[in-house]
């Protein structure tokens, strides 16, 4: 780790600088922080150095990546599209080269949407596995900081200073995949592996095709079938549902985070039609929300735990986006009709709501010259280092 440059999100404080949160208004309403972010200063203590902060959607709350007041980040590898958001800064600036590692945030896929639109490894830790201290918070039970990289190693470097013990209310058996105990990952580590065919569905043809075949790549590196999991047996009919459940919980937090901005606050297009989603919604449903999230959380443990006789826990394998990185300006600022921000809410909802670790691995439509896209892994709570020690692509 020692002398990797990494960036910082500007959701993470770091001592001496406005946490702008993607907002150059509410930038300059702040005072210079007086205290650094923990995840910042584990990799600072760690020997890295800090370049500085990064663009993103305003307050995280977006999967675009576009910003009405500061532009859109570029994406090299895919030019004239979309990074991704809300992590776009931090993707961009790795794509570009100008950073080893950035820091980042993922509450509903905003780490694992620009990793695949942008052909970038990325983490999505286990819920708690890493500290949200000094994190601006957009919906708590959700919110997560992990990395983006260029390459497995160099993620693994800094997933490596960043892990911290899995906390107890967090469900799973952490004692025996504790984070340093994994080094390789061999079929005596993976149980089984599976996918969701509805889930799949969402993705377009192209990306799917080009994904599926990196899929059974790994399996057969693995040494393990891949099997059908249909969705049903996680209580679900249809991706949809999986959408509204993790609006229910997601929305109903985000309105307190965001209930501190200041009414007379300039906010973009996009955020402020997502403000409006949330007032409008059915708060009645939350209730049943809660309790249907957790029914999912006990479901998944059991799919994903190690087995009862022995082995390793289970991997879940599906797109990490629906489709390539879409063109600049071309999604809007209605998340209610956008069928490619609900297809991406769709897949990202497992790994949120459950508190899963999910990985980003790359790759593209065309073995050399294609778009990127991402496919993503997931296993038990707790398996974050099962998931960095898979084989390359």
């Amino acid at each position: 780790m020692a002398g990797l440059r990494f960036a910082v999100k500007d959701l993470l404080a770091v001592r001496g600088c406005r946490l702008g949160c993607g907002n150059p208004h509410w930038a300059a309403r702040q005072e210079p922080s007086p205290v650094t972010a923990a995840a910042v200063q584990r990799l600072l203590a760690a020997g890295g150095r800090c370049l500085g902060t990064t663009w993103l959607d305003e307050f995280a709350f977006g999967l675009a990546g576009e910003n009405a007041w500061g532009g859109t980040p570029p994406n090299p590898r895919a030019p004239g599209r979309i990074p991704g958001g809300s992590s776009s800064g931090s993707a961009s600036a790795v794509a570009l080269g100008e950073a080893d590692l950035a820091l980042a945030t993922d509450t509903a896929g905003s780490i694992r949407a620009p990793a695949s639109w942008c052909g970038l490894w990325g983490l999505r830790p286990s819920h708690g596995a890493v500290s949200t201290d000094g994190v601006a918070p957009l919906a708590p039970s959700l919110d997560t900081v992990g990395l983006f990289a260029s390459s497995r190693e160099t993620l693994q470097l800094g997933m490596a200073t960043l892990l911290e013990p899995i906390s107890p209310h967090n469900s799973g058996d952490h004692a025996t995949y504790a984070p340093a105990a994994i080094a390789v990952a061999t079929s005596s580590t993976v149980r089984a592996i599976g996918w969701i065919p509805e889930l799949w569905a969402l993705a377009d043809p192209a990306v799917a095709a080009p994904l599926e075949r990196q899929a059974r790549e790994l399996a057969e590196q693995l040494g393990r079938p891949l099997q059908r999991w249909p969705l049903a047996e996680l209580g679900f009919a249809s991706p949809e549902e999986l959408q509204r459940l993790l609006e229910a919980v997601q929305w109903s937090e985000i309105e307190q985070s965001l209930i501190q901005l200041p009414r007379d606050l300039p906010v973009g297009p996009t955020l402020a039609r997502n403000r409006a989603l949330v007032a409008g919604r059915d708060r009645s449903l939350l209730p049943g929300a809660l309790i249907a999230r957790e029914a999912l959380r006990q479901k998944l443990h059991q799919l994903l735990a190690r087995g009862s006789s022995g082995g390793g826990p289970a991997l879940l394998l599906l797109p990490c986006t629906p489709t390539v990185a879409p063109l600049c300006g071309s999604l809007g600022s209605d998340r209610s009709t956008n069928t490619v921000i609900q297809r991406l809410l769709q897949l990202g909802a497992l790994a949120s709501l459950a508190g899963l670790p999910q990985l980003a691995r790359p790759g593209s439509v065309d073995r050399e010259h294609g778009l990127p896209v991402g496919l993503g892994v997931l296993t038990q709570a707790g398996g974050d280092r099962l998931l960095l020690a898979l084989p390359d692509p």
